[in-house]
């Protein structure tokens, strides 16, 4: 069974990294951050920018994520461990709008138990893509009745970015690192940062980022991992991923509106040097956390399996990249996967291991927070949220 918890672990430095949620009617959550202070000022990666221009013909400027405030992690620390519910968080968007008693935004984040591993989703935002980049292949007719059906618009779909949180005695890994810096192409995304901070924990405690492919959405925090942010964390993800992004050919290998990127990618790699570990599919990335190669939207693309207490969670990462027709019509192509036919046949592998094997499932671009279970329906499958448990203590 999965259960909403209390989330503590002892970090390698000074200190400890605390998540908590816990709702009560008139009263929001407080969360803590360890032992010291620490600014938080990652540089973006700008190519998914240029990308998104590309494949869509948008003008206009850079919008550029102003500089995170000092975080008071002592302070945060203190209120956690009494667990506490103040009257407000720290940063004024969690302050009362005038006149009402109710907070402008919740914390973005959610926490649950999966045997000995404390999970959570943390919210980076979201962003939306055109819908001609979708269905490709299927009739129009089809995809507009599918379209209407669903509430989907004419122009463009609006994407979450959900990295994940995966804690233990052992590590604090973090699955993705989101947009980085808020984009033209994603204005309300780029709050990694600041939703890690409200669940608690410090970019620097977190030791290990694991990529699950290297499109921009999920790479653009990244560049935090050379800087001030995620100072110490091994960077790890697949062999033939890192292959492929960081030859000296790599902007002509993939998709034209993907090589805008490869520069400032490999820069990034070349800072992190031995920082990077590159993995093959069925190896050990921490105890309980094991790589899966899931190809197809992009050649290295891998999705990760965490297993523990008898329940076995698949972390999608892009191999599912839509509650809707990755599920309903999973022959559907769109014009993100590399392999388009390759992403076919891996999103009906990974539909048929999930529903077999009775899967937890969290997806990267689900709505928040995107975890539940895949239900065969038909000839395609189903989504089927998982219910939200609060206030339980483990």
């Amino acid at each position: 069974m999965v259960e909403c918890c209390h989330w503590s672990r002892r970090s390698e430095r000074a200190g400890s990294a605390t998540i908590s949620q816990s709702r009560r009617p008139g009263r929001t959550a407080t969360h803590r951050v360890g032992s010291s202070r620490l600014r938080i000022a990652p540089t973006p990666i700008r190519w998914y920018n240029l990308a998104f221009r590309i494949q869509t013909g948008l003008r206009g400027p850079w919008r550029r994520r102003p500089p995170m405030p000092v975080i008071d992690r002592r302070r945060f620390l203190t209120s956690a461990a009494l667990g506490v519910a103040a009257a407000g968080l720290a940063r004024p968007e969690h302050a009362a709008a005038a006149g009402s008693d109710l907070p402008a935004e919740a914390p973005g984040f959610y926490s649950f138990r999966l045997g000995e591993f404390r999970i959570a989703p943390v919210c980076d935002g979201v962003f939306h893509l055109p819908m001609n980049s979708i269905a490709t292949n299927a009739e129009p007719a089809a995809r507009k009745a599918y379209f209407d059906a669903h509430y989907m618009t004419a122009d463009i779909f609006q994407l979450q970015a959900n990295p994940l949180l995966v804690g233990s005695a052992e590590k604090l890994v973090l699955i993705d690192t989101g947009v980085g810096p808020a984009q033209d192409w994603a204005p309300t995304a780029g709050r990694l940062a600041k939703s890690l901070q409200d669940a608690g924990v410090a970019p620097a405690d977190i030791d290990v980022i694991v990529l699950t492919h290297c499109h921009g959405d999920h790479v653009g925090g990244l560049e935090a991992a050379v800087s001030e942010g995620f100072s110490k964390a091994e960077v790890v993800l697949s062999e033939t991923e890192l292959d492929l992004w960081n030859s000296p050919d790599a902007a002509s290998k993939v998709p034209d509106w993907a090589a805008p990127g490869v520069p400032a990618l490999q820069k990034t790699f070349a800072a992190l040097g031995d920082r990077l570990r590159p993995v093959k599919g069925g190896s050990e990335i921490v105890t309980g956390v094991m790589a899966l190669d899931t190809p197809g939207h992009t050649p290295g693309h891998m999705s990760v399996l965490v297993a523990s207490g008898g329940v076995t969670m698949l972390v999608t990462g892009d191999a599912l990249a839509n509650i809707h027709f990755a599920f309903d019509h999973p022959d559907w192509q769109m014009i993100w996967d590399h392999d388009r036919e390759l992403g076919v046949k891996t999103r009906k592998s990974l539909l048929d291991r999930a529903t077999h094997d009775r899967l937890l499932v969290t997806g990267y671009h689900y709505p928040f927070p995107g975890v539940g279970h895949v239900v065969k329906e038909g000839d395609g499958f189903r989504w089927l949220p998982a219910e939200w448990v609060w206030d339980r203590e483990t």
